[in-house]
């Protein structure tokens, strides 16, 4: 099977689709005001995970960053409703996109990188296909032409790992807010051990990439041209 970073074209000039969105999330968990390392939150998110039933959903509505103890707090509420093999970090955001859009989209849109749209009926062929791993949320994007087909998020679960051979500058976790990480090599590669059999598409770990199957980029490019950059990744 052979796989492939997803990422937006770096010359706009070439985009076919007029899309565009701005969009937030009605949940997150605030960063961490670590006075080693400084205040930080990462980027990870759920479209899924629906913190509506939560009692105090009111206090995950801002990610200003807050003592180690008060997010330790707040994650604790939140890790019931999230699948216990999923991780949580500072900063991450909750249930679906919320926003305007504007412009006609392409069969998927990933733009930024870390978020992953399809049209309707690119879903219905995803879903026709038999894909893996396939974690559809409609995005709440109110847009002016009323002909445009409905956005799904496809949720990325960071389920997969690069390989560490290819990892050389991990920094040592931090003992009082758990921040660790590394700089994303340009020449990387994924531990093939940690792959789920026929997922086709998925989050790597501790990054912000998203990787689907040639399967996933097939389906896909049937139904036309998208304005999405299909980068191989190999796999060891």
């Amino acid at each position: 099977m052979r796989y492939f970073e997803l990422a937006d074209p770096r010359d706009p000039d070439s985009r076919q689709w007029s899309g565009t969105y701005r969009a937030t999330r009605k949940w997150c968990l605030p960063g961490v005001d670590c006075p080693r390392c400084t205040p930080w939150g990462g980027m990870l998110a759920y479209a899924s995970v629906d913190l509506s039933n939560l009692t105090e959903s009111d206090v995950l509505t801002s990610g200003w960053p807050q003592p180690r103890e008060e997010y330790a707090r707040r994650a604790a509420l939140v890790r019931p409703f999230v699948p216990p093999e999923l991780p949580l970090e500072p900063g991450c955001s909750f249930g679906p996109l919320v926003g305007t859009a504007m412009g006609k989209f392409g069969p998927i849109t990933a733009r930024p990188s870390w978020e992953v749209l399809v049209r309707e009926d690119t879903l219905t062929a995803l879903q026709d296909a038999g894909l893996k791993g396939i974690i559809p949320v409609r995005a709440d994007l109110r847009n002016r032409r009323t002909k445009e087909l409905p956005q799904y998020e496809l949720e990325a679960r960071p389920l997969v790992k690069l390989h560490p051979a290819c990892i050389q500058d991990r920094v040592a976790t931090c003992e009082y807010c758990g921040r660790h990480g590394f700089s994303l090599p340009p020449e990387r590669w994924l531990l093939g051990e940690s792959i789920p059999k026929d997922l086709d598409l998925f989050g790597v770990e501790e990054t912000t990439r998203i990787v689907v199957s040639e399967r996933f980029v097939d389906t896909v490019n049937r139904l036309g041209p998208s304005d999405v950059v299909y980068r191989e990744i190999t796999v060891e």
